[in-house]
């Protein structure tokens, strides 16, 4: 018995376009919505756009997608509902081998027709016709036999031989199997003469062999003679083919030939199949094979592999110990190595490996040389640095004392690698107001300082001594220490992002007037790793080109139109603060929780492209995307209501009161009256004064998850999909909001630092009469004029010194062009606005002020 080993066939690109179709209406008396879903071998469908109202849907996208020569292509038209789950128009299948053999194996602008059929009543009718192009395959379909029905290949039976007319067996693959019982001498007889006479003669009769393919091809081998055979006994004076009908005894031997012993169309003389495997030189012992493979080189000097621990043979070269080979989800193929626990794109050959040891020995013997030149010196080369100078004596352990290069002396701690500008030795002694009374000051195993409480037994981060902030002040106004930790957290994160960027770009079309219906039907339709991709943005109607300008501007606009509280989905946390959490009576739209997955990507979105949106959440609500811990304290700015009846509570003495309460609560949810139990049996146990604290904890969890929890995973689940919720660990709910919402108030001065004239000069009276403009209007008006040359009212967090352009860091650009009639225009790619050279003060202001509030849309120019 043998069995296939042959190669798997490689993937290709295909690139296949969606022209059109043409659709029958089977009676129905209304048009439908029409989009069509293309999937490859069951994996995720892609979509194209809907279209409204048509039988002939012409859709013209193309899709590239990762194909086998065996892959089968299912195509889906659908209906799109509004209000129900969408219809099924009409499906079909395309087999790329079938179509591939018509097509001599190449795909060159291939126009198809394919029928569709759809199943009412029990039958199948036609369903119309869509039309195809395909493009970009060339195979050899010489070297791709058909397969039937149980996987295998056509002329190979399901152990991998395959079937001669005289009723003989043959060998169908290239590396095969022993078979169970194989005496010792057949064990042992690898390349004997006995097995290459038996293999001689059992293909003396038939015709030349097919040539097989190179050894670093990955397609299907075809049905050429087996390196291991099968065979019968073979007596010491006989040397021809056992007849059609003799059968094969439990006792037959297995042997390890060359996997090209019948290559060649004659077939070899009786003295050629009584030597050594049939031409084949002996065995090589390389160091880098693993442990039971041997090379061997066949008579037409190509190499091939010997594994003896399953006497099968293989024209890849095995990997080295402790090696794996893998595919990725999209057809990749790399190489894990176990020992290392690393992975690689490049096959690990003896080069491969060879190189990978000579830099580790380099990278060992420079760090030795390193030190060795670290240590050269008799007295340290900083004085500062000297520990044995220093009065506070040794540091604590993993910690570590630099400097800058200003000059400025910053401390590492190695364990929880932080850096901080003050000394931990006294940290909390010097330069720090005393603590209240029974208040003490602790370090966490990871060096964090947080502070107890002796008084109410509880612990905090928060400093109680309260006040502005200690040390010396950055650039932006805070604490150097504070500020240097959450750049450096912001950086994390956008390393994060550009290591994981993916090639290409994502194309969203969409109109002013639909824009959230629209936004939302393209990003549910794309697969979640494609919105990492750029984003090229494009408004219908206009001629805008999206170098980053038109993306700031569509996420700015499309969150103030997803946050609405009129679409239900979002509430405004009380009538003093406006920030937004889930309405918990959004389940009025059945759709909600498919609304709030978009959300969820959305938001995700506009994080990892570093764009701003329009409506922050409150902080709970980011709390719960960091899976923090809610407090009670975290109610005041959400129910200033509920929070002082828990405090109440807390404070007084329930039982003097006389108050009966249950751990049981009632909610309201348009019009109806839920009740919800915090425990089991919660409305038969009496709140009292030794379990309130429980009771509290509970209500105030409750209050925070009451009627959200399925909007919030939704939510949760949509953003996750985009980025995952571990590469927000590092941040606090406060950072999270500042890198999503950025900086709201404008600073003029600091606006007026970093901006560049072009053709003017910041002499110039167009310039100054800019800037006086830009100091009489309001904030309002100021942040109005920031999104007309931006795109978005909002700053990042350094300030106009970080403002972001089309290819990094981009400075405001004052640029003279045009006529004194001209309006001012603006090129929200480049954050640059183009002023003309106004005769007055009054008509700068005036062509400024219709310029920002009239303006929308973009043009070319």
């Amino acid at each position: 018995m043998s069995q296939e080993s042959s190669s798997e066939p490689t993937y290709a690109q295909l690139q296949v376009t969606i022209s059109k179709a043409n659709l029958n209406s089977n009676g129905s008396f209304f048009k439908p919505d029409p989009y069509l879903e293309l999937s490859v071998d069951n994996i995720p469908p892609r979509k194209t756009e809907v279209l409204k109202k048509t039988w002939t849907p012409v859709w013209e996208e193309h899709f590239t997608l990762l194909v086998t020569p065996y892959s089968k292509m299912d195509f889906k038209i659908m209906n799109h509902c509004q209000l129900r789950s969408d219809q099924l128009l009409g499906q079909g299948s395309l087999d790329l081998h079938s179509l591939l053999k018509k097509q001599s194996g190449k795909f060159k602008s291939y126009c198809h027709k394919l029928m569709l059929k759809l199943e009412t009543k029990g039958s199948a009718v036609t369903a119309g016709h869509v039309d195809l192009v395909l493009d970009g395959m060339d195979v050899n379909m010489a070297r791709l036999p058909s397969r039937v029905s149980n996987g295998t290949s056509n002329g190979l039976t399901p152990n991998g031989t395959a079937r001669q007319n005289d009723g003989g067996v043959a060998s169908g693959s290239p590396t095969t199997q022993s078979s169970a019982g194989s005496s010792a001498a057949g064990a042992s007889g690898v390349g004997s003469p006995a097995a290459g006479a038996v293999n001689t003669s059992q293909n003396r009769n038939k015709g030349p062999a097919p040539p097989p393919p190179r050894p670093h091809t990955r397609l299907p081998l075809p049905a050429i003679p087996s390196p291991i055979s099968t065979n019968t006994p073979v007596s010491s004076t006989s040397s021809t083919a056992p007849a059609a009908n003799t059968p094969i005894t439990p006792a037959a031997t297995t042997t390890v030939a060359s996997p090209s012993d019948s290559v060649t169309g004659a077939p070899p003389s009786a003295d050629a199949a009584s030597s050594e495997a049939q031409g084949t030189t002996p065995g090589t012992q390389d160091s880098s094979l693993p442990s039971g493979w041997e090379q061997r080189v066949d008579r037409h000097g190509r190499a091939y592999y010997v594994d003896h621990s399953t006497r099968t043979t293989s024209w890849d070269r095995p990997l080295p110990s402790g090696w794996e080979r893998r595919t990725d989800a999209r057809g990749r193929i790399y190489y894990v190595d176990h020992n290392t626990r690393t992975t690689t794109w490049q096959c690990p050959n003896s080069v491969v490996l060879n190189n990978i040891q000579n830099y580790q020995q380099w990278r060992q013997h420079r760090a030795a040389q390193q030190e060795q030149f670290q240590q050269r010196y008799l007295i340290p080369q900083n004085p500062s640095l000297n520990v044995e100078n220093d009065p506070l004596g040794q540091l604590p352990e993993h910690w570590e004392k630099r400097m800058d290069a200003n000059n400025r002396v910053y401390f590492v701690n190695h364990k929880n690698r932080t850096t901080q500008w003050e000394d931990p030795r006294t940290q909390g002694i010097i330069q720090e107001d005393p603590l209240p009374e029974g208040w003490e000051m602790r370090y966490t195993p990871d060096g964090v300082r947080y502070f107890v409480d002796h008084n109410t037994r509880s612990t905090t981060f928060q400093d109680p001594r309260g006040g502005p902030a200690k040390g010396p002040k950055g650039s932006f106004g805070v604490p150097i220490q504070y500020e240097r930790s959450f750049r450096w957290k912001l950086g994390q994160f956008r390393y994060l992002c550009e290591s994981n960027v993916l090639v290409g770009h994502v194309k969203i079309s969409l109109s002013r007037e639909n824009m959230f219906e629209e936004s939302f039907q393209q990003i549910m339709r794309l697969q979640p790793f494609d919105l990492r991709r750029r984003l090229y943005i494009i408004f219908r109607g206009e001629e805008g080109l999206d170098y980053g300008g038109l993306a700031r501007e569509w996420f700015f606009h499309l969150s103030h139109e997803v946050l609405n509280p009129m679409y239900c989905l979002f509430e405004y946390a009380n009538n003093k603060n406006y920030s937004l959490q889930i309405n918990p009576a959004s389940s009025i739209n059945p759709d909600h929780l498919m609304y709030f997955r978009f959300i969820g990507r959305f938001i995700a979105m506009a994080l990892y492209h570093g764009k701003f949106i329009d409506s922050g959440f409150t902080l709970p609500f980011y709390k719960r995307m960091l899976n923090k811990k809610l407090a009670l304290s975290d109610l005041e700015s959400i129910d200033p209501e509920f929070y002082n009846s828990m405090i109440w509570v807390k404070e007084n003495n329930i039982e003097e009161c006389g108050l009966e309460m249950f751990f049981s609560a009632d909610f309201e949810v348009l019009g109806k009256i839920d009740t919800h139990e915090l425990k089991p049996d919660g409305d038969k146990i009496n709140v009292t004064e030794e379990n309130k604290e429980e009771y509290i904890d509970l209500m105030s969890n409750w209050r925070f998850k009451r009627g959200v929890e399925e909007q919030t995973k939704a939510f949760l689940d949509g953003f996750n999909e985009v980025i995952p919720l571990d590469w927000l660990q590092y941040f606090d709910e406060r950072e999270l909001e500042l890198m999503l919402c950025g900086m709201q108030e404008v600073d003029v001065d600091d606006w007026e630092k970093y901006t560049i004239y072009r053709h003017y000069t910041r002499t110039s009276k167009q310039v100054q009469w800019f800037w006086k403009f830009v100091r009489e209007i309001d904030n309002e008006k100021r942040t109005r004029l920031l999104q007309f040359v931006t795109g978005t009212c909002r700053l990042p967090v350094g300030g106009f010194a970080e403002l972001m352009g089309s290819n990094g860091p981009q400075r405001f650009c004052i640029e003279k062009v045009g006529k004194e009639t001209w309006l001012p225009r603006s090129h929200t790619c480049f954050n640059r606005i183009d002023l003309p050279p106004y005769k007055s003060y009054e008509q700068l202001v005036e062509k400024l002020t219709l310029a920002i509030e009239e303006t929308e849309g973009f043009g070319n120019e």
